[in-house]
C-alpha cells in the first residue's frame, strides 16, 4: 500500500491523502474475473506441511542482482514534475551515482490524469474512494459480490501540467516518454508506476482490466521498470460466514488474486516487449498485501489455487491463495516484491521487529531475478515540510543520523534487497524550499552521497550468488537487544553485520568464529564503512554506537602459506608427524658418502646431519641443504627420486636446472606443520615408518598422512 502524504508526500499532496487515509489503511489486495462459484477447497495442514517445491524465477532475464536507483515518492510525492526528474537524472549522473550502479529513475504515483483518453472527465467514485462499477445495463453496483464493470476506456495520459510533451529530433514525445528518452540518453533506465487495481493509491486510473493497453504503452514509451502497486478501495465486507473481511476491494479485485493480477500484467509486458523487439521490463510489486482476500469470491480457475509454491505454503482460514505474504510466491510472477508495509524515516522499519524479521522468514524468494523488497531507502532523506527541529517537529519526519543511515544501508545490503534511494537527489539550489519565512534545502549531503557510493557495501548487496543473510543464534530477546547477521558471498567470503538496536547507548557485540559457522584457522577482515583491515582468529567483535552497525567482510586465511623458515638463513631440525619427534637425518650422519639417502632418527640439536637450511630459488622453489661440512658431506642438497616409494637423498652437486633438487615448502596456518613437495614428481617428503633409522621416501600427497607433516624442532 502507498504511504499517506502526511508521512512522505509533499505538502501539496497532503490534502488529498488525508481523506483517503482510512480507506488506504483498510484496503486489501485482490483483482479478478467475475466470481465463478464457490471457492475450491483450501489446502489441508498436511498439504501445507509438505516439502515446498523449488520456486521458479520469472524468466525475463531482468534483475539478476537487486535493482538500484531512485524513486520520486519519498520526497516529491504526487507533486513530482518532469523538471524535477530531469534535475534528478542530471544530479545522479554528475555526482557519480549512476557510475556506482544506481541506474534507474522511477516516477511514482500521480503522474497521470484522473481519467483515460476515452473519457473527458475523471471517473466516478464511491463514498469509499473506489471506482464506481456498473452492471450490463449501466446501473451502478457496489461490486462487493465480485460483479460489476469498469466502463472506462483508452490510454493513460501523463498530466500535461507537470509532464508536458517535448519535441525530440522532430518527433513529439509525451511528457513521460520524454523522460524515458532523457534517462536513456544519460545511460540510465526509466521506471513508471501503475497498479493492479481499478485506481492507484492516489486515485488515478489503475491498470486492472487495461493490462494489455497499459503494458503496450509503457513498452512503446521506453519504460524499463514498472512499480506495480495494489490499492483496492471499498467498504468493509462481511461474508455469509459472518466473518468481517474488512476492506478488500470490489469487482475483479475480489475475484482474482494479487498473484494472478501481477502475472496478467507481467505477461502483457513480455508480449509487448516481444512484439516491439525490445528488452523485457523489470516488474516490481510495490505492495505487500495487508489483507487476505475473500475465499468464497476467489474465482475457481485462479492460478494461485494450483500453483505448487502457493499450495505448499498453505492458506490459513479466512484467507485466499495468492495474497499475503508475497515472500512466498513473488519470484514466480515478478522480479521483486515488497514484504512489508510502507516504511518511514525511522530505523525501526528495518530492524528485527520491522521488516528484517519478515525478510529472514522468506529466504526462498531471494535468488537472481527474484528479490524481497524492504521498501525505498531513507538514508540521507530530509523532510520536505520544513527544517526538522525548527519548523517541523513531527517524529514521523525526523531524519536518520549518519549511524542510522549506515545501518539501513547495511541491513538492506545483507538481505539482498533493492537499493532504491528515496532522498532528494538534486542540487541545493534545485531542492530549495520556502515556507513561513524559512528557506531550506532537502538536497543530500556529501556524507550521504559517500554512503550511497560505498563500493564495498554495494558489492555485498549486488553479490551474484544471490543468497540473503541469516540470523546468527537466537532471535534478539527484545527490541533493543543486539543481533548479528551473516551472508555467504560468491567468492567464498563471509559478510558479517553486528547491529545495535538500542537507540540510546553503545553496545559491545561479539560472536565467536564457531558461532558464525566459520571453521578456518583465521580470517582477514575489512571494515566496510571505515576501510580498516585486520585479522580475526577467535571471534568477531566491536563496540557499536547507538542504532549503529559494524560491517565486516571476512576472507579465509589460506590453509597453506609459504613457510616462514624459507630464506631465514638458519638451520632447523624438522620432525615427521607420527614418529615421536624423530628428526630428518642424513643416514650415516655427516660421515656418510655423497649420495646417501635420508631417514629419521633421534633428535640431537648438535648433530649437523639433522640440521637443514631452506633457501629460496629465483623461480620460487626452495633448495634444502644439510649442515654437514666434511670430506664426504659438504652441505648436501636434498634430492627427490623418480616415483612413489623412491628415496630422498643428498647430493653434494647442486644443479639449478634439476627439478629433482627443488621443493615447494608450505606451512599449514592452523598447525604450523610444513609440507615438502618435490617439484619434479609432485610427490611429498614422507616418513611412513616410525622406527628409528627408517627411510624417508616420496609418496603421493595426503593431508591425512602424519609422516608428511613436518614440524620445526628449533
Amino acid at each position: 500500500m502507498r504511504r499517506t502524504a502526511a508521512r512522505s508526500a509533499p505538502r501539496t499532496a497532503r490534502r488529498f491523502a488525508s481523506r483517503t487515509l482510512l480507506a488506504l489503511t483498510l484496503a486489501a489486495s485482490g483483482l479478478g474475473t467475475l466470481a465463478l462459484g464457490p471457492a475450491a477447497a483450501t489446502p489441508t495442514p498436511a498439504t501445507a506441511a509438505a516439502a515446498a517445491p523449488t520456486a521458479a524465477t520469472v524468466g525475463n532475464g531482468q534483475a539478476l542482482t537487486p535493482p538500484m536507483g531512485w524513486n520520486s515518492w519519498n520526497t516529491l510525492g504526487t507533486a513530482v514534475t518532469q523538471e524535477q526528474v530531469v534535475q534528478t537524472i542530471d544530479f545522479m549522473v554528475s555526482r557519480g551515482l549512476v557510475a556506482a550502479g544506481y541506474d534507474t529513475v522511477t516516477v511514482d504515483d500521480g503522474w497521470s490524469l484522473g481519467h483515460r483518453d476515452g473519457q473527458s472527465a475523471d471517473f466516478a467514485k464511491t463514498a469509499e474512494g473506489a471506482m464506481q462499477l456498473y452492471d450490463a445495463a449501466r446501473n451502478p453496483v457496489s461490486g462487493t459480490d465480485g460483479t460489476g464493470f469498469d466502463v472506462t476506456s483508452g490510454h493513460l495520459v501523463p498530466d500535461p501540467a507537470r509532464f508536458p510533451s517535448r519535441s525530440v529530433g522532430g518527433r513529439t514525445l509525451n511528457g513521460v516518454e520524454y523522460l524515458s528518452w532523457y534517462a536513456h540518453s544519460k545511460g540510465m533506465r526509466f521506471g513508471l508506476y501503475a497498479t493492479a487495481t481499478y485506481t492507484t493509491c492516489q486515485g488515478r486510473p489503475g491498470s486492472l482490466g487495461h493490462e494489455g493497453v497499459d503494458a503496450a504503452d509503457f513498452v512503446a514509451w521506453g519504460v524499463d521498470f514498472v512499480k506495480y502497486d495494489d490499492c483496492p478501495y471499498g467498504p468493509q465486507i462481511t461474508g455469509p460466514d459472518g466473518h468481517n473481511y474488512y476492506t478488500q476491494g470490489i469487482g475483479r479485485e475480489l475475484t482474482r488474486s494479487l498473484y494472478a493480477r501481477v502475472q496478467d500484467f507481467r505477461r502483457e509486458l513480455d508480449a509487448a516487449s516481444a512484439a516491439g523487439n525490445r528488452p523485457r521490463v523489470t516488474l516490481s510489486v510495490s505492495a505487500q498485501p495487508v489483507h487476505t482476500g475473500i475465499p468464497y469470491l476467489l474465482a475457481a480457475d485462479d492460478p494461485a489455487r494450483t500453483d505448487p509454491v502457493v499450495v505448499a505454503a498453505g492458506t490459513p482460514a479466512f484467507e485466499a491463495p495468492g495474497y499475503a505474504p508475497t515472500g512466498k510466491w513473488c519470484g514466480q510472477v515478478a522480479n521483486l516484491c515488497r514484504i512489508g508495509g510502507d516504511r518511514g524515516p525511522d530505523l525501526d522499519g528495518v530492524l528485527y521487529n520491522g521488516q528484517l524479521r519478515t525478510a529472514l522468514e522468506y529466504p526462498g524468494n531471494v535468488r537472481p531475478g527474484s528479490w524481497n523488497d524492504m521498501d525505498m531507502l531513507f538514508a540521507g532523506w530530509l523532510s520536505p515540510y520544513g527544517v526538522y527541529g525548527t519548523t517541523d517537529n513531527c517524529l514521523c519526519h525526523k531524519p536518520m543520523t549518519d549511524d542510522e543511515a549506515r545501518s539501513e544501508l547495511s541491513i538492506v545490503a545483507m538481505m539482498a534487497s533493492p537499493f532504491i534511494l528515496g532522498a532528494d537527489l538534486r542540487t541545493a539550489a534545485d531542492s530549495r524550499h520556502t515556507d513561513r519565512g524559512v528557506t531550506w534545502s532537502t538536497g543530500v549531503s556529501d556524507t550521504a552521497l559517500a554512503m550511497y557510493k560505498n563500493a564495498d557495501v554495494i558489492a555485498v548487496n549486488q553479490d551474484p550468488l544471490g543468497k540473503p543473510a541469516t540470523l546468527v543464534g537466537a532471535p534478539p530477546a527484545g527490541a533493543t537487544a543486539p543481533l548479528v547477521l551473516k551472508r555467504r558471498l560468491a567468492d567464498g567470503d563471509t559478510a558479517v553485520l553486528l547491529v545495535n538496536q538500542d537507540p540510546s547507548g553503545w553496545q559491545y557485540i561479539t560472536r565467536t568464529l564457531a558461532d558464525l559457522g566459520l571453521t578456518g584457522p583465521g580470517y582477514t577482515v575489512k571494515d566496510l564503512w571505515s576501510g580498516a583491515t585486520g585479522t580475526f582468529t577467535n571471534a568477531v567483535g566491536s563496540w557499536v554506537p547507538a542504532h549503529g552497525v559494524a560491517f565486516y567482510r571476512l576472507k579465509p586465511l589460506p590453509t597453506h602459506v609459504p613457510a616462514a623458515v624459507v630464506g631465514d638463513g638458519r638451520y632447523h631440525g624438522i620432525s615427521a608427524g607420527g614418529t615421536g619427534g624423530q628428526a630428518l637425518e642424513v643416514r650415516g650422519m655427516c660421515a656418510a658418502p655423497d649420495g646417501s639417502t635420508t631417514g629419521i632418527n633421534t633428535w640431537w640439536d648438535w648433530h649437523t646431519s639433522e640440521q637443514w637450511k631452506f633457501t629460496p630459488n629465483p623461480d620460487g622453489t626452495v633448495r634444502i641443504t644439510d649442515n654437514c661440512d666434511t670430506p664426504t658431506q659438504v652441505h648436501g642438497t636434498l634430492t627427490g627420486g623418480n616415483g612413489t616409494g623412491s628415496a630422498a637423498w643428498v647430493l653434494n652437486r647442486w644443479d639449478p636446472d634439476s627439478p629433482h633438487q627443488k621443493w615447494r615448502v608450505l606451512q599449514n596456518t592452523a598447525t604450523g606443520a610444513l609440507s615438502i613437495t618435490n617439484v619434479a614428481t609432485g610427490l611429498a617428503l614422507d616418513a611412513p615408518q616410525a622406527a628409528p633409522t627408517s627411510p624417508v621416501v616420496l609418496g603421493p600427497p595426503n593431508p591425512a598422512a602424519p609422516g608428511q607433516a613436518w614440524t620445526l624442532l628449533n
